[in-house]
């Protein structure tokens, strides 16, 4: 039987992104394995797309991804994905941002040549530039190193897009749309539902319900918006800030609060079940990440018709168009907090301002999963690029996905 092994640092990034093309392998015939932190056959059961009892894949290995990149751990995964590789013979391994991916392609490397799968890497966002600092030319070396087993390669800005073809991260570089926005998760919902949402938070009508969404992490940076907040003075009693996330900046970000008497201002939501009746109850959605992908927090703000005040970076650069559909601010300041927070008040005083970049406040069909699945579709299929492309969605992979994906 054919093989395929799908990688990511989390279980949760599996389920969140990738459960239709895992459906997709299975039907066409493929054993699926799946190798992140918590995987585990139930793990998949109840999941936000559904599977069928033949679709869950019974061979899920639990590896350990440590953030710093000279864990031991790091060493012992990539020695644990080679032995998979090795013994298992997978005609297709995929992985998922940079931990996963360096450690998945670092472990085809070690095979010989023409024991080697057909390799593609999703790229989520680089976590380098064109600089020259420290971290940038290790994340780039490390990228380098392995582009010689990178069989395809799929980017989500176009900025990461220009630095892939730069530093020839891979001969063939695809620019995808994210991972496409299921918009069946998004439903609209009653006025009564949204009013009772906001009560809830202890928002009236009349009060800017802000909304942060993500992991609490130094790159989702969330201590700013705090910092922001703070800062506001008078102007913080017309907003609520709802955090809807948890991670290892959370307990700082809740001293913060504490420490200067926002508490009555901000809730910390933890996970919420139901991000849809949020977004749909929110009048905007904030975001001081330092370095993004192409974030879904804001393809699910906009779809719910929701504008964005966003750091000005890349990924943030690809949906908001700065005084249309929300707000871009710099971090590269040393006072970013206080143009965040000139910002915030400047839609809060400009009485045309927000009712414009509301009703500016969309995603493009071309973010969604009916459109982006076809052309990923594409990239995984291992033979598509020995044939002349066709245009996305009315080529046979396209079919066959719409055939199961329903």
């Amino acid at each position: 039987m054919k093989r395929i092994l799908i990688c990511a640092s989390r279980i949760s990034h599996i389920i969140q992104f990738h459960l239709p093309y895992l459906k997709w392998f299975t039907r066409l015939g493929y054993e699926v394995h799946i190798a992140a932190e918590g995987a585990a056959e139930n793990a998949f059961r109840n999941a936000i797309f559904p599977l069928e009892e033949t679709d869950i894949p019974k061979h899920c290995y639990d590896l350990r991804f440590v953030k710093n990149p000279a864990s031991p751990e790091n060493l012992k995964t990539i020695r644990i994905l080679h032995r998979l590789m090795r013994d298992n013979a997978y005609e297709m391994v995929y992985s998922n941002a940079t931990l996963a991916g360096f450690a998945l392609r670092t472990a085809v490397r070690r095979l010989p040549k023409d024991k080697r799968p057909y390799c593609v890497h999703i790229s989520h966002g680089y976590m380098f530039d064109d600089s020259r600092s420290l971290k940038s030319v290790l994340y780039r070396t490390a990228e380098k190193r392995n582009a010689n087993v990178t069989d395809a390669l799929i980017v989500m800005n176009r900025e990461d897009q220009m630095l892939a073809e730069k530093y020839h991260l891979c001969q063939r570089i695809v620019l995808t749309n994210g991972m496409g926005l299921r918009s069946e998760r998004f439903p609209e919902i009653s006025s009564q539902e949204r009013q009772e949402t906001r009560k809830q938070y202890g928002a009236e009508e009349s009060t800017l319900l802000i909304l942060c969404v993500g992991e609490f992490c130094h790159r989702k940076n969330q201590l700013l918006l705090l910092k922001a907040l703070n800062l506001l003075q008078s102007d913080v009693r017309h907003i609520r800030l709802i955090f809807a996330g948890t991670g290892e900046t959370l307990n700082e970000c809740r001293e913060f609060a504490k420490r200067y008497e926002l508490t009555h201002f901000v809730r910390f939501a933890g996970q919420v079940q139901d991000m849809n009746r949020l977004y749909r109850s929110a009048d905007l959605l904030l975001s001081a990440s330092r370095m993004e992908g192409l974030p879904f927090n804001l393809l699910e703000s906009l779809y719910c018709h929701v504008p964005v005040i966003a750091s000005d970076i890349k990924g943030h650069r690809d949906l908001i168009r700065n005084g249309e559909n929300g707000l871009l601010f710099s971090l590269q300041s040393e006072h970013a907090d206080t143009e965040l927070c000139d910002t915030i008040k400047t839609v809060l005083h400009d009485k045309t301002l927000y009712p414009s970049i509301k009703s500016h406040a969309a995603l493009n069909e071309a973010f969604l999963a009916d459109a982006v699945s076809p052309q990923i579709l594409q990239v995984l299929d291992k033979d598509y690029f020995k044939h002349i492309p066709v245009p996305s969605g009315s080529n046979e992979t396209a079919r066959r996905f719409a055939a199961v994906g329903k």
